[in-house]
């Protein structure tokens, strides 16, 4: 083998140069040149050419080395070498599928120096597949088809898709793990060029149809599950950005859910049925007000044939169940379960009957209730043993530190040096109050002669007595005449399954870290993991139903060592023989393949059974 130099000339006169690989060949007509690999532009003096060719054409016979070569001739000779090697896989592999060799393979039996055997280029398939298959079985492609995307840019937002749920990061590291770790490209058997910029652009592109691809994976869930989606969950969560995100639209600074008030937020909003899947997702911007999300989200609904009509009920928490969201979703004619933002009632309002007492589902602690029926509602006083322990706990521990600081400002007081003025002394114990939001539990009293405070006196007052009888309370509120007190306590606790699915999306999609700056890469990235999510929700739903309940991240670790990988070995007739194959998949592996049974990933089956 050599390396050879082109001048190549595009339309306009302009040239550029090219570097070849070239092999000398025997053929009935005499010698021959052909090409065996495009180099590309080579950046090595012309001296180093022929040390090259020699180095690929040794890695390619599986020859040893006797002398070291320069790293970076060596480096280079791998990387062409494993593109060589990867070219005559896929050829050989379009002979098997193309059918020149129809029905069964036979046996093929070769004398082989076993000492000569190496295996090379490993690529995790596992999750992959899993991830692929679940893609394919919605249909995906035939949706971004009906949205005029083209092949490379479907096969981009399938990539982008796949790196989400199996190695979730920045566009940037997602294409080195989809070039350097992934077998994701032979799964897809997708032969486009990987650069950060062509996943910024699906991404985007993602973004700009997500209603309608939301819209088509909620419908295709429904089909594929059979879904009765008999009640609709909503909720908020917002996620932090590390930079400043100046001049963003949607970053803002608010109350952040991950107690990084520090940075600013962006919000989403999302409904999931009963069963966890998503039906619709909107991001708003970082500050805005949670009861003003609704009237969006119930348009968005209303927009979907045949998804939500009357019978669904809508779940939601206190923060959006105001009166005027109570209001509009009576006029949309819908049902409704939310926590009551009244936070006290009459007590000649409740039965003076002993309050009912159900187990709950870890069989440890109970909910005692009360239930009131009106002409138009229900109203079901909760009171929560495992609420009332975590909310006494909390408290406790702040009243606990706000009054060890009252006590070190009264100290204070009686030493010399200390601060003793009095408007500074009460502008301190406001900063306490600020800081641990238990001041209006407390009378304070803080005396003073001419000017300097002498003495701090505080203790516990009414409010504190009645925040504590009400510590684990909670009033839910409904239009559903027809239920028991505790099926509305059962819809109630349902709102956990949106909780569980934001855990999700930043825990193992990759919902953060998020390092775009303007704010359309910023959603686009966002929308991502949703979609993600809605292909996540498939695979969980049917390793539930098969009694496997391993969240995505033990799937994804027990999945991570099957792997594809080449094997080269010599012959005895001087020969190389290159086999790309998959590893056996373990026990566990092979569990978690038959409980979800992918049916329409023909290509990945085909690589996983080699």
């Amino acid at each position: 083998m050599f390396i050879r130099e082109k001048i190549k000339k595009v339309n306009g006169g302009k040239s550029y140069i090219q570097h070849q690989l070239i092999e000398s060949i025997r053929t009935p007509s005499g010698p021959r040149q052909q090409i065996v690999l495009n180099l590309g532009q080579l950046s090595l003096p012309e001296e180093k050419w022929k040390t090259l060719a020699n180095c690929i054409e040794g890695f390619l016979a599986n020859q040893k080395t006797l002398f070291p070569q320069d790293p970076e001739i060596e480096a280079k000779a791998r990387h062409y070498a494993s593109q060589i090697r990867q070219e005559r896989l896929d050829r050989a592999q379009e002979r098997i599928t193309g059918g020149e060799s129809a029905g069964e393979e036979p046996a093929q039996y070769e004398h082989v120096n076993i000492n000569s055997l190496i295996t090379n280029d490993a690529k995790t398939v596992g999750a992959e597949h899993v991830a692929i298959s679940q893609m394919n079985e919605y249909g995906f492609d035939k949706i971004l088809q009906g949205l005029d995307f083209t092949d490379d840019q479907i096969a981009y937002s399938k990539m982008l898709i796949v790196g989400r749920m199996v190695h979730p990061g920045s566009e940037r590291d997602t294409v080195r793990w989809l070039s350097e770790t992934s077998g994701a490209g032979e799964l897809l058997d997708s032969g486009v060029k990987l650069y950060d910029k062509a996943l910024h652009r699906a991404a985007v592109l993602l973004w700009e149809n997500h209603a309608a691809i939301e819209q088509e994976l909620s419908k295709r869930a429904r089909e594929i599950f059979s879904l009765k989606e008999t009640v609709i969950l909503y909720d908020l969560t917002n996620t932090y950005f590390e930079g400043s995100k100046r001049g963003s639209k949607v970053a803002r600074r608010y109350k952040s859910k991950e107690s990084r008030n520090d940075c600013p937020l962006i919000t989403l909003s999302l409904t999931v049925d009963e069963e966890g899947f998503p039906k619709q997702s909107k991001v708003f911007e970082g500050n805005v007000s949670e009861p003003g999300t609704l009237k969006d989200i119930l348009d968005g609904l209303k927009k979907e044939d045949g998804m939500f009509s009357n019978d669904r009920t809508i779940v939601m928490d206190a923060g959006i169940a105001t009166e005027e969201n109570i209001a509009l979703i009576r006029k949309n004619g819908y049902k409704y379960v939310v926590v009551s933002r009244k936070k006290s009632f009459e007590d000649t309002f409740w039965p003076e009957t002993d309050e009912e007492k159900i187990m709950l589902s870890d069989g440890k602690t109970t909910l005692g209730m009360k239930l009131v029926r009106t002409e138009e509602e229900a109203f079901l006083l909760c009171h929560s043993e495992a609420k009332e322990a975590k909310e006494k706990s909390i408290l406790s521990l702040k009243e606990q530190r706000f009054e060890e600081a009252l006590s070190a400002i009264k100290e204070g007081l009686e030493k010399p040096k200390r601060q003793k003025k009095y408007d500074t002394i009460i502008e301190r114990i406001g900063r306490l109050k600020e800081r641990y939001k238990v001041g209006n539990l407390y009378t304070i009293k803080v005396e003073q002669t001419d000017g300097k405070a002498t003495d701090i006196k505080f203790k516990k007052n009414a409010q504190a007595q009645a925040k504590e009888e009400a510590i684990g309370t909670y009033v839910l509120r409904t239009n559903r005449l027809d239920l028991s007190g505790e099926e509305i306590s059962k819809l109630h606790r349902s709102l956990s399954t949106v909780e569980e699915s934001f855990k999700t999306m930043k825990g193992n999609l990759g919902l953060r870290p998020n390092f775009h700056h303007t704010d359309t890469p910023t959603i686009a990235h966002v929308h991502v993991t949703v979609l993600a999510y809605h292909i996540l929700a498939g695979i969980l739903k049917k390793l539930r139903t098969a009694g496997v309940h391993y969240n995505w991240n033990t799937i994804r670790n027990i999945l991570a060592t099957h792997i594809r990988v080449t094997t080269t070995m010599n012959t005895k007739d001087g020969c190389v023989i290159d086999v790309r194959t998959c590893t056996a998949p373990t026990e566990k592996q092979h569990t978690i393949y038959n409980k979800l049974q992918p049916k329409s990933c023909k290509q990945g089956k085909a690589l996983l059974q080699e």
